[in-house]
């Protein structure tokens, strides 16, 4: 069956009338129509964990069984292979799944039932738009999702390639954008359902580990990587965005743009280019509207007693972030970034499609070199020193973990662990000095004693990428 791409945008309930009266849509026929969806599942979430979604909707009369299978990390940009039946019920039906990967998923684990596992009830429209020698089909959902006990509003846009280039949908994107606020989706209807059942939708969250592999080409596997970043960042600006103030969610976001960084100085010798610099410049502006508020929360959370002026500066700090994620530029940036990620020009550059697992080796080389320049004698390192090899740790250690599945054979695993270990040591026992500066703390010589062992370990560990 054809791959489905689709670019998805959050939306506030608020700016629905906006989104029809884009000229580009309004310029349009549309219908509406109400549908009605359910996502199954087993108890064990062996269709999710594998990757798929198994659905049935009904549309008035009709009912339509779709199976679908995520085949690209991408932010915004659903890249999916599409299994499409008509069904008798609202239930699924396992004879129209024959010769799909789903099935044999099924099949591999036995008796256990499909159960219902999300439902969702939209009213939806649709446009079909020729935008650029391509065919888009634009899609407007507004209505409601409950998983398990739990239920939250749905509210999003949809743009998918009926035929053409995938870059038209950024440019058409675009154009809704100028009439209404657009925010990069991460989330299909199913993974929201299946977030509100365990009740992790809304919540900071962490980054997830990205699968990369030896051969893979260099380009998919910065994709792959800057992508993850995208998403750890937008699921975690979601809870920002909604007034909570969470310091978490706050510190992971600086951690997902850290990671995305990361990702630039790793692949530079591949990306390097005016379009690079730009959004480089423009990712580092935007973790610094990031730092006052984090300063501050380390602030307080080291104090015994926090005081009226403290909390007042760390509200002004975190109305401060929030306006910058509401900035036109915030939204702008996270649009040009996920189009330069899909379709930049750094991606027809010699070596671009080269293994991914010589060039590892060479760039992790290259970043420890750095680290064991500056962190040789730690205790005797000023305070700039010190925060300077604690950067440079940061962008090794994220490395180390984006690469730490390209040299996974047997003889190099136990020595990549230790390695990961210690250069996480490493970082945490510098972030504690850090932070003791900030809360006016002298360093302590047990702290300094420990990034000491941490970076003595490192080094009987490292090299564990080279051949």
């Amino acid at each position: 069956m054809p791959n489905e791409v689709e670019l998805k945008f959050d939306l506030d309930p608020g700016d629905v009338t906006l989104v029809r009266a884009a000229p580009v849509l309004a310029s349009s026929a549309c219908d509406t129509r109400n549908h009605e969806t359910v996502y199954f599942d087993t108890a064990g979430r062996a269709l999710r964990r594998a990757g798929y979604s198994l659905r049935v909707r009904r549309t008035g009369d009709r009912f339509v069984q779709t199976v679908k299978h995520k085949s690209g990390g991408a932010v915004g940009l659903f890249v999916r292979r599409e299994w499409e039946s008509e069904v008798p019920a609202l239930a699924p039906a396992l004879d129209a799944l024959k010769g799909s990967a789903a099935k044999r998923i099924l099949t591999a684990v036995g008796a256990d039932p499909l159960l219902p596992v999300v439902r969702t009830e939209v009213s939806r429209t649709r446009w079909m738009v020729d935008h650029r020698e391509s065919r888009i089909e634009v899609v407007l959902d507004v209505g409601r999702v409950r998983g398990g006990d739990a239920e939250a509003p749905i509210c999003e846009l949809e743009l998918e390639l009926v035929h053409g280039k995938p870059r038209s949908l950024f440019r058409l994107a675009e154009e809704v954008g100028a009439a209404v606020p657009l925010r990069l989706g991460v989330l299909s209807k199913g993974e929201r359902g299946y977030a509100l059942a365990e009740g992790r939708l809304g919540a900071a969250a962490k980054a997830e580990p990205v699968a990369l592999g030896h051969d893979m080409e260099r380009r998919a596997a910065f994709q792959a990587i800057a992508y993850a970043c995208l998403r750890h960042f937008r699921v975690n600006e979601i809870v920002l965005l909604s007034g909570g103030r969470d310091s978490e969610a706050l510190h992971q976001a600086r951690v997902a743009l850290r990671r995305l960084r990361s990702a630039f100085a790793l692949f530079r010798p591949a990306l390097a280019g005016k379009d690079f610099r730009h959004l480089r410049a423009e990712l580092a502006w935007l973790a610094a509207q990031f730092g006052e508020a984090r300063d501050l929360d380390v602030l307080i959370a080291g104090s015994e007693e926090v005081g009226a002026e403290l909390r007042r500066r760390r509200l002004q700090a975190y109305e401060r972030v929030e306006a910058a994620l509401h900035s036109p530029r915030v939204r702008s940036l996270l649009l040009d970034l996920a189009l330069w990620i899909e379709a930049g020009t750094w991606r027809f550059r010699d070596g671009a499609g080269d293994p991914l697992g010589p060039f590892a080796s060479n760039r992790l080389d290259r970043l420890w070199e750095k680290v064991q320049h500056r962190g040789s004698s730690i205790a005797a390192l000023d305070p700039d020193s010190r925060h300077k090899l604690r950067i440079d740790v940061k962008k090794l250690r994220y490395s180390a973990e984006f690469l730490a599945d390209v040299h996974a054979g047997k003889s190099h695993r136990a020595r990549r662990d230790r390695f990961l270990a210690a250069i996480e040591s490493l970082q945490d026992r510098l972030g504690h000095i850090n932070d003791a500066r900030l809360a006016l703390r002298s360093d302590s010589a047990d702290s300094l004693l420990a990034a000491q062992r941490a970076f003595d370990r490192a080094t009987v560990a490292a090299g564990y990428w080279r051949s």
